[in-house]
């Protein structure tokens, strides 16, 4: 028997940056579009380029909200960036895969953070459930951040990564 298809509420963390790559680049791919659309990409390869530190300067660019889906979120510098956009009032939503928090324990970003922020929010995949290998964000949904870097101090600084940063401005209308 099928079971009926369902969208399960922890898309909501990921579905805002996945709507803005889209559109991004659909303006790309449409010369005349009703609304006008700039994107521009940057592109950066560790170990060559601080990964880390390309990270924390675009997290401190949030002026409204922060929507990350992140397979390992262990990096400090990472994570205080989080914290800080926090403290100064951007919604910051993390959604991560729950076998990677189990593993990861002390090193996970709850457990560095040591309690609750007003306008953090942390939630995680179900124990078991499918994997959830995202390594992205999006911020004020004018900045989308992707690539295969985790957000780990290795992932960002010691190995062969990308980190892709689409900017633009988006105006989603019906085709």
């Amino acid at each position: 028997m099928d079971r009926p298809f369902r969208i399960s509420p922890s898309w909501l963390f990921v579905l805002p940056a996945i709507l803005l790559g889209l559109a991004l680049e659909r303006g790309a791919r449409s010369a005349q579009s009703p609304c006008p659309s700039s994107t521009a990409a940057e592109v950066h390869y560790g170990p060559g380029e601080d990964l880390e530190r390309i990270d924390v300067a675009l997290l401190h660019e949030a002026a409204k909200q922060i929507d990350m889906a992140a397979y390992v979120l262990t990096d400090s510098a990472v994570i205080e960036a989080l914290r800080a956009a926090s403290v100064h009032g951007v919604k910051v939503r993390i959604w991560r895969d729950a076998s990677e928090v189990a593993r990861l324990s002390e090193f996970d970003v709850e457990t560095q953070l040591g309690g609750r922020f007003h306008g953090l929010e942390i939630r995680s995949s179900a124990p078991g459930g499918e994997l959830m290998h995202l390594k992205g964000y999006c911020v004020d949904h004018r900045l989308l951040r992707t690539g295969s870097a985790n957000f780990s101090r290795s992932g960002e600084t010691r190995q062969d990564n990308d980190l892709v940063a689409l900017r633009g401005h988006v105006c989603l209308h019906r085709v």
